[in-house]
């Protein structure tokens, strides 16, 4: 647990809608013109760099060092007014519509709690399906300002508040569930680790953890096994995961869950290993 003074009430979410957010270099090119077209994929595919965040962004100091990585090839990362809003509108496309059916399934891990949130919520749809299934006091939680008014947008009846998944500021005991999908694999091991202990300390007694993350399947076999399993989308998503840039996603592969959720105090319910995705819930003991 974090050793900092405990928080003792919510936080109170920004109206996002109001807030003008500073222009990165990306909002900065004109994509329907050849040469910034041209430059914005030579970024695409070119080497990775760091994140450039402008000085004046809300909550520059609650972006963690590791989050100043372009991950999945996205130029600046998750830092842009435009490439963000591209990036949540195009990634269902891209996974081939398996997205929509992992955020379900986590939500519905969750219906009937009394509240929960969504951590590493980027464009809120996670949380948007757990109010679809009924859960009344939902919120969301990301670093990045960008996709929290890209949430706040497009998701009606959530609290979108700023913050990493490493220091969530909210008190003790505070939800009955937790909703994550696409997060842990981004995180260093010991960042996870910490994010974990958090999660327990937010979470009320036998208060449910539901995550969907990468299978590790389409990584640890071939291609002709893929296929001969899956059809085309085998090597497609094996292709996907080679491609993207993920730095700490086979550390995540690597880690025993059941022992990882036992030392911080869960139990390890369900662990449902697909393709492309994994679904796995945790119980606070």
């Amino acid at each position: 647990m974090s050793t900092d003074s405990p928080v003792l009430t919510d936080p109170t979410p920004p109206n996002w809608a109001s807030i003008d957010l500073p222009a990165t270099w990306p909002d900065d090119l004109e994509l329907n013109t050849l040469p910034d077209l041209r430059f914005l994929m030579s970024k695409v595919f070119g080497a990775r760099k760091l994140v450039e965040i402008p000085l004046d962004m809300p909550g520059r100091d609650l972006v963690p060092r590791y989050m100043l990585q372009e991950f999945h090839n996205l130029p600046n990362g998750y830092y842009s007014r435009s490439l963000t809003r591209g990036y949540v509108r195009s990634f269902d496309t891209i996974m081939l519509g398996a997205m929509k059916s992992a955020r379900d399934r986590v939500a519905e891990t969750l219906k009937g709690v009394d509240s929960a949130i969504d951590v590493g919520c980027g464009g809120g749809r996670v949380a948007q399906s757990m109010i679809e299934r009924g859960i009344g006091d939902v919120w969301g939680l990301d670093p990045s300002p960008y996709l929290l008014k890209q949430a706040s947008d497009e998701v009606a009846h959530v609290k979108f508040v700023q913050g990493a998944a490493e220091k969530i500021p909210f008190p003790d005991q505070r939800f009955g569930g937790i909703g994550i999908c696409f997060l842990l694999h981004e995180i260093p091991p010991k960042h996870a680790s910490i994010a974990l202990k958090e999660f327990h300390r937010v979470l009320k007694p036998g208060g449910l953890v539901s995550i969907a993350e990468p299978s590790p399947v389409q990584m640890a076999e071939s291609s002709i096994s893929l296929f001969r399993k899956y059809g085309w989308k085998g090597p497609y998503f094996k292709l996907l995961a080679r491609f993207v840039y993920e730095p700490f996603v086979e550390a995540w592969h690597k880690r025993d869950l059941k022992k990882w959720f036992q030392e911080h105090g869960f139990e390890l319910v369900d662990d449902n290993v697909g393709m492309p995705l994994r679904h796995t819930v945790a119980r606070k003991l």
